[in-house]
């Protein structure tokens, strides 16, 4: 994983103690790093992945850690210079592109966040390629390009079959006014999790914004029943006093 580049002087070659192995040493780090990342102990976390990095300042992985580190903390600006060093020292890093577009989503800053998710989608080789097009949804959704969203969630759908990214392209289908195509994902996604309230209640506006009133009761009653008391049954119970 780690490429060690020694570069010895003369006086080097002829010595007789033990070399250092200063990728390997900074590889340790790093993993105690991420084992105190994983249990959410960010300030060690933080510690480890800096011994990393001053042990081998190559070590992309540590950086990318900090990156993280920084992104949970709410300091932005250290994140994205943090993902940036990741990739300056490769180009082909899908989830530092990744992070950098959530950053800059974050920030509000939608087309400079899609560049990044963009970048992130040209490795062929990333194993997670649904986090990008998902992410580039929502970011497409807030600039109300609903249509552009819609392809980024197709695209993630294609990848992972997952209740949540059927909802989301059900709403970025409803919100670019294509209710049949919204109503066709919504029960799809039904029928994998028939305990998604979400999901039943839009299904039901859907319906709803169709005309068929009588499937909507339905689905709005459903929804209601499924998870009692919390926002969704109270704004489910308002649509059924009126439909009744």
């Amino acid at each position: 994983m780690f490429i060690l580049i020694c570069l010895f002087s003369l006086a080097g070659c002829v010595t007789t103690g033990p070399t250092i192995d200063k990728s390997k040493m900074a590889e340790g780090y790093y993993m105690k790093g991420l084992s105190y990342l994983q249990e959410r102990n960010l300030e060690m976390a933080s510690v480890e992945f800096h011994r990393s990095i001053q042990t081998d300042s190559n070590n992309k992985h540590a950086y990318y850690g900090l990156g993280l580190i920084s992104d949970a903390q709410g300091k932005l600006d250290e994140a994205i210079k943090y993902y940036k060093e990741v990739i300056s020292l490769d180009s082909d890093y899908s989830e530092a592109y990744n992070a950098l577009g959530s950053v800059y989503s974050k920030k509000q800053k939608w087309p400079e966040a899609i560049k990044f998710y963009k970048k992130a989608l040209e490795n062929k080789l990333y194993t997670t390629p649904h986090m990008p097009n998902m992410n580039m949804g929502a970011a497409y959704m807030e600039m109300k390009e609903y249509d552009k969203a819609v392809e980024s969630y197709r695209e993630a759908k294609r990848y992972v079959y997952q209740d949540y990214i059927i909802l989301q392209l059900g709403l970025a289908l409803y919100e670019s006014g294509k209710i049949k195509e919204a109503i066709s994902e919504f029960q799809e996604g039904i029928v994998l999790a028939p305990q998604n309230a979400t999901m039943r209640y839009h299904l039901a506006l859907a319906l709803l914004k169709s005309g068929n009133k009588k499937l909507a009761l339905a689905e709005f009653k459903k929804a209601a029943e499924i998870v009692p008391k919390t926002d969704i049954t109270t704004k489910a119970n308002d649509y059924i006093k009126t439909l009744r």
